[in-house]
This record gives structure tokens, sequence and C-alpha cells, in this order.
């Protein structure tokens, strides 16, 4: 949920610093090939996905890949998040492209890029007006693009049966064409509910909240759901978790209904905020993004010089939002 994480209180010409720093943490990195950017993969415990290549000094967010593995979307944005765009990297020839800003994106304010199960088309949940001349919208929609033989086609609204006019976010898809997302739409149970659309006869039906198992009082929301449905991982700021936004997971039930919530641990979840939840198309990897102060213990009661401050801010682990990745297995053990 972007509303809630907005406050972070940083200038944006200190996102301009960072954001070069990450620029020159990439330039000099060596070629990027093979399965993952070449990244030796994580046991059981998180870590920051391919730090200095993807995961930077700036604020990156989301992690798509294609269903071949052979495309990469992302999100970065600046501090407060109040403009986000999406990036990409393709393999050619087992070689990564550097990112590169999407050729949908760039202009509007643009984040949480979601394949299709086939590839074919790519969501997003942007800000972008209806009408080219018009003004950006106050509230967030769902849209997407096509695959096209030369690229992705023009973006296109995914229509009033999906969108309201409070805010849409984060979208997630099943094998059978089912749309999980999150709506501040009224009649919710708290700020932020998970809803899904169920695909009938090439058209998507009237939304469903997925209850109280799921959803609360409380802001619930960035769902991703298994291509079958089998679980359900999301955010939520409901007490009892380990910081503002926490990952909690649901398994369905055979008669179709879902089990409590139940919170992803410590080794996931830190008093920062976790959200964006995402597993790689060949089901090993589970990723999730994280964001908030406390990555860094600036507070160490310990008179640092000028070059020191400036080597913590340009970090990493700087408390802006990084990519992190671990072994699917941990969500195994839950189940």
């Amino acid at each position: 949920m972007r509303e809630i994480i907005k406050f972070r209180l940083v200038g944006f010409s200190f996102f301009i610093m960072i954001f070069l720093a990450g620029c020159n943490q990439l330039k000099e990195s060596k070629d990027l090939k093979g399965d993952y950017f070449g990244q030796t993969p994580p046991q059981l415990t998180p870590e920051i996905f391919a730090p200095g290549i993807i995961s930077t000094a700036a604020f990156e967010m989301n992690a798509a890949f294609s269903p071949d593995g052979k495309e990469f979307y992302f999100s970065m944005a600046d501090p407060y998040q109040n403009f986000n765009v999406i990036m990409f990297m393709r393999m050619d020839n087992d070689k990564w492209t550097p990112p590169q800003v999407a050729s949908f994106s760039g202009k509007h304010s643009d984040f949480d890029p979601f394949f299709s199960i086939d590839g074919n088309r790519l969501y997003f949940i942007s800000r972008r007006p209806l009408e080219e001349q018009e003004k950006p919208n106050e509230d967030t929609d769902i849209w997407f693009v096509e695959r096209t033989e030369t690229g992705w086609a023009e973006p296109q609204n995914a229509g009033l049966t999906v969108n309201s006019d409070k805010d849409e976010y984060y979208i997630s898809i099943t094998k059978d064409s089912t749309l999980y997302f999150t709506s501040a739409r009224d009649g919710g149970k708290g700020s932020w509910d998970i809803y899904r659309f169920k695909f009938i006869d090439g058209n998507y039906a009237k939304p469903e909240n997925l209850g109280d198992s799921i959803n609360c009082q409380y802001p619930d929301w960035d769902p991703f759901i298994a291509a079958d449905e089998s679980y359900i991982i999301f955010t939520s700021a409901r007490p009892g978790g380990h910081g503002g936004g926490d990952l909690y997971i649901c398994f369905r039930k055979e008669d179709g209904s879902w089990t409590k919530a139940k919170n992803l641990g410590d080794k996931i979840n830190s008093s920062d905020y976790e959200y964006c939840p995402a597993v790689s198309p060949d089901g090993k990897f589970f990723f999730f993004s994280r964001f908030g102060g406390s990555s860094q213990k600036f507070y160490s009661q310990t008179q640092r010089t000028y070059n020191e401050f400036i080597e913590m801010f340009n970090s990493v682990q700087n408390g802006l939002g990084n990519i992190y990745w671990v072994d699917h297995k941990i969500i195994d053990v839950l189940k």
C-alpha cells in the first residue's frame, strides 16, 4: 500500500545523489549472464536481490519475471513514492541488457508490473489519464499492455468493471485468469482490502471481497496468488506483526475457503515494511520488497565523518526500497 509508506522524509536532491551512485555501481559491474543475472541462489535466509544491479541505493520494488525467465520488470520510485517508473531488462544470447525504462512507462507514474500466465500481457498500476491531454488521475487504476511482434502495444485501461473511483493496486493472476488485486473501494472491511475478479465467458464478473480470513479492519494489500490458487501471500498492517507492514499467508481449503492468516515470521518480516510478494516462474524462489529506516542503524552513538555518512547514505541498505529473494522452501515449510 503506497499511501502508507509515503512518509519518508528524504529530499529530492538526496534521491538524485543515491540514484547516480546506483548507476555508477551498475556501470562498474561485469557482463550479466545466466538465470537470475548470474546471482548465487539464496537458501532459507532472505538476501538482497542482485545488489548494485537491481537493488541499488535508489528506491526499487517489485520483481516480475516473464514466464520464460528471459525478461525482468521492476519499479523505481522517488523517496516519497509520488512518482514511479517501470524498468526492464532482457536476456539476449545469454546476456542481460542493462536496466531501461519500459517502452510504455516513464511519462506517467507507473508501477507494480505482473505478467499474465502466457506472458503476452503485462498488467501494471498507473495514475495516467484516460485521455492524453488530461491531468494525471488522483486515484490509481489497473492498466495493461499486449505483446506484439515489435514490442508492447499502447497501454489500455482495464475498464470500469475492474477499476473504481478509488485506488487499485498490485495485480496477481491465476492460471484461469482470475485477477487478484488491492482496492480502497467502498464497502470493504478496512481502508484497504483484497479482492478478486473471476474471468467468466470472456469477461470479468462482479468483484469479490476475499472475506474475514484475509481482510480485516486494518489495511491489507499487495496479494500474490499461486497460479493454482493453493495459497495467497499479502501484506497487512494488522496488530501482532514485526513492523509497519508484514507478509502473511493463507492456504486454500478443499471447500474453497481460506485458512487463518499466518505471519511469515521473523526470517521474512522485520521492523521495516515488507510488501510486493512474488514467486519466480520456475517456482524456486520467493521475492518480496522491503523498505524502512531500521535497515541501516544510523543511531550508533558513534561520531562519524562526512565521508562515512556519504558512504552510509549511498549504500544499498540506506533505508530506501530493495528487492529480496529467498528459497521457496521457506513457504513450503508453513503448510
